[in-house]
Order: C-alpha cells, then structure tokens, then sequence
C-alpha cells in the first residue's frame, strides 16, 4: 500500500504546501476562469504521476487532474463552511483510493480485505463503540441531567455568552477520546484529560455565585467520563 500513502502525501503535499492563499482567493473570485485552478489541478497530476508505480500509468494523473478539477470547482461554488472543506477532501481521498484499487493494487486485493472487514468482529465492535459515545450518549445525558442543567442556567451570568450547543460537541469528543483510550489501554490518558479539562473549566465555575453551575459540570463530567469507560471496558471484552 505504499504507493496509496505516497499518493495521499502528494494530495496534503499539493493541496495545503504549494497552493498558497494567493491561489486560493484567486480562484474563489473567478472560479472556473482563473488559470490558478487549472495550475492547481496540474500540480496534484504531476505530483501523482511522480509517485506512480509504472510511468506508462500516464492514465492516472489525467484522472487526478480531471476529479480534482471537477470536486475543486464544485467547492468554489459552495458556501465557506467546515462541512465542504470536509466533502471535498473526502472526495478527493476516495479519489486516490479508487484509482489505487483499479490501477495499483494486486489481484483481489479489494474483495478479500473487504470480506475479512465486513466478518470482523473487532471492527464491527470498535464502530459499535464509537457510534455509542457520541449522539447516543449525548441524548442520554441530555435527558438524565435536564433537570440540574435548567438549575444551573437559572443561576449562571454566563449562560447567555454560552456558544452555542459547545457542551455537547465538547462531550462528544471527550468521549470519542476516553473511548480511544481504554480500548487502545492507554488508561493513565484519562487522568490527563480530567486534569487538562479541570484546569480549564477552574476560572470559570470559582465563587459561590457560580456553585450550581460548577456542580452541574462536575456531574456531567463524572457521568460522561463514567459512561464512556464502561462502553470502552464492555467493548473490550470482545475484541
């Protein structure tokens, strides 16, 4: 598989070190017309062609250049939020790992791998257990901890400059995280985060105005991280 993560270096290569902000404005502002676009998609087919296991594979970077150019302009012509940038470098990865499959990879490659992924049962565990953690969890807790949540916002100041839905991708990821740990057994991970999310949290929940709300925190806290370990242990058991 080298040759796929040679081509996925070119990509972050093409895509994040040799196309400057410059390049980037430019083609926001003519899109298909900007001649910036064009060098763009250039660069990754001959980046591409560069790691290329044969140099008669001249089929690829042609490929690469003609998605790239097509996912790109589609891009340019979307609003500038987190979720395109995420689609468009999905869809450039899966690009490279479709042409990888066709042109690259050895016989059967795909459909073995694929079958032994679709039977494993330590994949099939581990998404179980990531899936789990985060929108699932959340309602769960959203629903457990209702009633200290509306105590709290009755007494906090801050409540209104609150971001919006922050605690609940906040929990999320501390999950996903605690979850990573216990089932790769790096437990004293954990700990850090505990101490690293005490630390911050300490400025704003210090004062006796702010008791409710600071003990709202620490049960949430307790439940998510409590929630999480026991997933990651149950999981374990059978991986």
């Amino acid at each position: 598989m080298v040759t796929l993560f040679q081509w996925l270096f070119a990509h972050l290569l093409g895509d994040f070190i040799l196309q400057t902000r410059s390049m980037v404005r430019h083609k926001q502002r003519l899109k298909a017309r900007s001649w910036m676009l064009y060098l763009h998609c250039a660069i990754h087919g001959i980046l591409v062609y560069l790691f290329a296991p044969r140099w008669d594979l001249w089929i690829i970077p042609l490929l690469v250049m003609f998605t790239h150019y097509v996912i790109d302009l589609w891009k340019l012509n979307q609003p500038e939020k987190a979720v395109y940038f995420i689609i468009d470098q999905v869809a450039h990865i899966l690009t490279l790992f479709v042409l990888w499959c066709l042109f690259v990879a050895p016989a059967g490659w795909l459909p073995q791998n694929w079958v032994s992924v679709m039977h494993s049962q330590k994949a099939w565990a581990i998404g179980v257990g990531y899936l789990l953690v985060t929108f699932p969890l959340s309602l769960l807790m959203a629903s457990a901890t209702q009633k200290w949540r509306r105590e709290a916002e009755e007494n906090s100041v801050r409540s209104s400059v609150s971001l919006n839905e922050a605690g609940k991708w906040i929990g999320i990821f501390e999950r996903i995280l605690v979850f990573t740990f216990v089932i790769s057994s790096h437990f004293e991970g954990i700990g850090f985060l505990i101490a690293a999310k005490s630390i911050l949290r300490f400025n704003d929940i210090k004062g006796n105005e702010a008791r409710k709300e600071a003990e709202y925190i620490l049960i949430g806290t307790l439940m998510s991280f409590s929630f999480s370990i026991m997933i990651g242990l149950i999981i374990r058991s059978f991986i």
